[in-house]
């Protein structure tokens, strides 16, 4: 069990990840079933790489340990990892500066707090967002409701439909989020370019509740069926999904402390920017 109260800690933002939130990060990013799932997600990538070059966004990149692993394999493919944390990005560094040695393709890192829309380009072929991490606090998701007003009304809905009480602010927060995010990753995208999203999950689609189809779909941007009177906008298609078990579900219990979350794995989804 983590020492970390997560809830507490990251109520003041991101900076807990320049501190022990990212020290833990770091830390679970080293064990075997992280190592083993970054792998099998860089194959998924390079799978998606069928252009001779491009340029892949790694949204949230953290230390870069998924992009080292693919800046070889696609010598002539650009790299831009973006994160909000200057202490991850400063361990990015340390391996880039060795592998952009003789490289003819560059290997850049973008300081942000996520999700950002203040830079529309370069648009990316392919971006990846992997065990989403993304803090938010209550003054900035209230800037986003004002942009984004029927996100804010479906995430509002399908909350209210699942929970009650103090539950329904919570899971409308992850909802409109989330949702938010994934637009931020559209943002940066070019049209019909790829998006490998890597969640948590405790089974494969099909396998999930009804509940949490539908609230995937939403989250993901590629949800369009009605939500009562509300009409969701599509801005991704979803071309497939693969569940994997592993022991990286562990992340969310770690910070839960949810029992729900000790067994599970991760869905690799790919969608197409429309």
């Amino acid at each position: 069990m983590s020492k970390i109260d997560f809830t507490q800690t990251l109520a003041s933002g991101l900076g807990p990840y320049n501190s022990n939130v990212g020290q833990w990060w770091v830390k679970k990013t080293r064990n075997a079933a992280h190592a083993a799932a970054y792998l099998n997600i860089a194959s998924h990538i390079v799978q998606c790489a069928q252009r001779e070059k491009g340029l892949i966004i790694d949204y949230g990149c953290g230390t870069g340990l998924l992009m080292k692993r693919l800046v070889d394999v696609l010598p002539a493919w650009k790299f831009l990892g973006i994160d909000g944390s200057t202490a991850m990005l400063r361990g990015a560094e340390t391996w880039a500066r060795t592998k952009r040695k003789g490289r003819p393709a560059s290997i850049e890192f973008r300081l942000a707090k996520l999700p950002d829309f203040s830079v529309s380009a370069p648009k990316a072929d392919i971006i990846v967002f992997t065990f989403p991490n993304i803090v938010s606090v209550a003054s900035e998701r209230r800037q986003f409701e004002e942009v984004f007003r029927s996100d804010r009304d479906i995430a509002g809905l399908l909350a209210m439909k699942q929970e009650e009480g103090e539950g329904v602010e919570a899971l409308y927060d992850s909802l409109f989020m989330s949702r938010v995010v994934a637009r931020n990753l559209r943002f940066l995208l070019r049209k019909g370019g790829l998006c490998i999203r890597v969640d948590y999950s405790q089974g494969a689609r099909d396998e999930l509740c009804r509940f949490d189809q539908v609230a995937t779909l939403f989250e993901e941007g590629s949800l369009n069926a009605k939500q009562s009177r509300l009409q969701p906008q599509k801005f991704f298609k979803l071309l497939y999904s693969q569940y994997y078990p592993s022991p990286v579900i562990r992340d969310v219990y770690d910070q839960t402390n949810d029992k729900d979350f000790l067994e599970g794995g991760y869905l690799v989804s790919l969608l197409q920017a429309i």
